[in-house]
């Protein structure tokens, strides 16, 4: 039977039927096709007065009635089963319809109601006392150009050459710190912290798509990178939100293959009265270590295939894992008991309290291995000739486990914008077991080492309109293994509009004593061994900072007094200055608009008082230059330029894979080379798309593009990248 003939007798639309199947090429179709096509038919073989005369909440499908209404409307009479059908899927059509178009409206104490009928909503919570920062998603081609974790951060930073390895930014103010396991501390930039993990509230599913890799490249140096994202509302207050990240390179040198991949997961609930914050996330990275190349000369003075240059370390390899599940939830308690307007006071406003609670599982697992034979120099001198437990063969296990509660109290005297909005206080209580080998476990058998903390700490903020914002913490620890640990800090930001989005200057205040952490005092690996007697770090900042947004400007200074601060020397062992030092940062930030060209310049000026213990760049530059103009009015835009970054020369820093930590040296300055991306940078719609050709100016003035100490910046190459955010 063809697909005409099934038609004809019960379908008076069957001429328009029969038209809109004569552009195929057989006259029969699939099964599916045909049973669209055929409710089709039926719903438009019946006029609006039909439709309109039938019950289709209540379908009372009574013989009599429906064909009373066909006798009456003079129409050929369908088949009942495909009556009935079409007005079920006329139904289903009405609810879908209904529920696509109801507002679903948020409803809380927790952020301002101007943001409640805002599509998409995105926000960190710290963990002290669950306080909301928004945060401005920003999805343009210039925030997405950026495709290293740095460089969204800072103007640059020193690391072992490949996307997801060890790093350490330059500026020594926004270098990231892991507390717990500092051996996590290069690696926690390319993750999630339960403080930077993204929280979503979105009008309608959320989805995120982005890759940037070397497509191009030969399989032995190619480079990955991939994050997937999707966010949805289960209700107006509730979200989940599920995300995956993967930073990875084979690598340019030997045995320098790295996967460095997060999973999380994040839930959050913005109800009137309770708010809760709260995920999971879990890092896995794999990374072989090289050591760096043996000789810089292969780099500097001949054009030899890098995959060929002899490194340090034939066979050893980090494997590190670290799992982080917590929840930071609130309660909001209403105090307006003798306000006469409290009736009218929506929860949040006029006098409130608020008592939550944080709690937090981590655990952090680092297993170095090695096998360096005994003819192998290289490997041998590597680790400057220290074996204590194996002469060949090494294997290094740090384990450290965090059961982390705190219970706290906020009272907002007034309102959430008067001078005082909130005094906070809260209590809190953390179990440390940690794992490293110690001689005495040949005859004990395993054994995990137990600390315990207890602190108070304590918050204000406030601020008076949109003019003046200001807060200050401290934190204090009287029991435990950091007994008498403390941290105290306050920002002061002023405001005025004399311009589009205002002129901010705010000032900032911090001072700390902190131990060092187990791990860094005391050593039992194969390459390193010590127990040294380390004494607290004491550290005073004081900040400015300066922001014009309309003038696409930002500037800041900063200055640090450090004493006894902790670092490795030439050999990799820990040491501690014991004397004062000071650091000082200027950054600056200004974009140039000239017609379509464009001039994005970004500055970092620094001085370490003492850089034989501190070694820092003391002039770094991240510039891009383009043409930006309109390829399709509205829809794609694209930039053609160059992006470059430069340093001075310094010592920078190599890397111990053993040990996890960056360590001084003295052999080699590195830097008074650019390096330079040739790019493409498209914005088409809610898309960012860019092809760079990097290192396009590889040779000049110098072939000297280090990263790290022997560690190498990756060569010439075409990398493609593209972003897209559906909603």
């Amino acid at each position: 039977m063809t697909a005409i003939s099934v038609f004809r007798g019960f379908c008076p639309a069957e001429a328009s039927v029969i038209d809109s199947l004569t552009i195929r090429q057989s006259d029969t179709i699939s099964a599916a096709e045909l049973d669209s096509l055929r409710l089709a038919a039926v719903y438009d073989s019946l006029d609006n007065e039909f439709w309109g005369k039938i019950d289709t909440t209540s379908l009372p499908f009574l013989d009599s009635t429906y064909r009373a209404l066909y006798d009456s409307l003079a129409v050929d009479l369908p088949d009942t089963h495909d009556i009935k059908r079409a007005i079920r899927r006329i139904r289903k059509e009405y609810r879908d319809s209904v529920r696509e178009n109801t507002p679903r409206i948020l409803n809380t104490s927790a952020i301002p109601d101007s943001m409640f009928y805002k599509r998409l909503l995105t926000w960190s919570a710290d963990s002290k006392f669950n306080e909301i920062a928004l945060v401005e998603q920003d999805t343009s081609f210039n925030y997405h150009f950026n495709d290293y974790p740095f460089f969204k951060k800072d103007i640059n930073a020193t690391y072992l050459g490949i996307v997801g390895s060890a790093t350490q930014n330059y500026n020594y103010f926004r270098r990231d710190k892991v507390e717990d396991s500092p051996m996590f501390t290069p690696y926690i930039g390319d993750s999630y912290t339960p403080e930077n993990l993204p929280q979503f509230n979105v009008k309608k599913p959320y989805t995120e798509l982005a890759y940037w890799g070397t497509l191009f490249a030969i399989k032995e140096m190619e480079e990955n990178e991939l994050n997937l994202r999707v966010s949805q509302n289960i209700t107006p207050a509730l979200n989940i939100t599920l995300a995956y990240l993967r930073y990875g390179s084979r690598g340019m040198l030997k045995n320098e293959a790295t996967d460095n991949r997060t999973t999380s997961l994040a839930v959050n609930y913005l109800g009137k009265k309770y708010v809760m914050n709260g995920g999971v996330i879990w890092q896995k990275i794999d990374r072989k270590e090289n050591g760096g190349i043996q000789d810089s000369y292969w780099i500097r003075d001949t054009i030899v295939d890098t995959k060929t240059i002899e490194v340090n370390l034939a066979n050893a390899s980090n494997k590190m894992h670290r799992l982080t599940a917590f929840v930071d939830h609130s309660y909001t308690i209403p105090m307006n008991f003798f306000n006469k307007k409290r009736d009218s006071l929506a929860v949040g406003e006029g006098t409130t309290a608020y008592v939550g609670h944080y709690g937090e599982f981590s655990m952090y697992n680092k297993t170095y291995t090695d096998e360096i034979g005994e003819a192998d120099t290289h490997g041998r001198d590597f680790y400057f000739n220290k074996f204590y437990f194996n002469n060949t063969y090494s294997n290094d296990v740090l384990k450290t486990n965090s059961f982390n509660n705190k219970f706290f109290i906020k009272l907002q005297p007034f309102s959430p914008d008067a001078a005082v909005s909130r005094l906070n206080a809260g209590i809190g209580y953390q179990i440390m077991s940690l794992y490293q080998f110690d001689d005495s476990y040949y005859l004990t058998g395993n054994r995990n080492t137990t600390q315990h903390n207890a602190y108070l700490y304590a918050g204000v903020n406030g601020k008076i309109k949109k003019y003046i914002a200001w807060d200050a913490y401290g934190d204090y620890y009287f029991m435990g293994y950091r007994m008498f640990d403390f941290n105290l800090k306050g920002n002061l930001r002023f405001s005025v509009y004399p311009i589009e989005k205002g002129i901010h200057l705010t000032g900032r205040f911090s001072t700390s004593l902190t131990t060092p952490h187990q791990f860094v005092k005391v050593v039992n690996m194969n390459h390193h061994q010590w127990n040294e007697n380390l004494g607290k770090t004491s550290e005073t900042r004081v900040e400015g900072l300066l922001e014009i947004p309309k003038w696409q400007m930002e500037a800041q200074f900063s200055y640090a007094l450090v004493s006894n601060l902790i670092y490795y020397d030439e050999l990799s062992h820990v040491r501690q200055n014991n004397k004062t030092m000071s650091i000082m940062s200027g950054y600056l930030m200004k974009n140039f608009k000239l017609w379509a060209f464009h001039f994005d310049n970004k500055v970092l000026f620094q001085l370490s008082s003492d850089e034989s213990v501190l070694p820092l760049p003391k002039l770094a530059l991240n510039l891009r230059y383009y043409v930006e103009f309109p390829v399709v009015k509205e829809v794609l835009r694209m930039q053609i330029g160059v992006n470059g970054t430069f340093n001075t020369k310094y010592y920078a820093q190599s890397y111990s894979p053993d040990l996890g930590v960056f360590y001084n040296q003295k052999k080699e300055l590195i830097g008074n080379n650019p390096y330079c991306d040739v790019f493409i940078n498209m914005q088409w719609k809610r898309a960012c798309i860019f092809v760079k050709y990097t290192n396009a100016f590889k040779d000049w003035p110098a072939s000297d593009y280090f990263s790290a100490y022997h560690y190498v910046k990756p060569a010439r190459g075409f990398k493609f990248g593209i972003f897209w955010g559906f909603r």
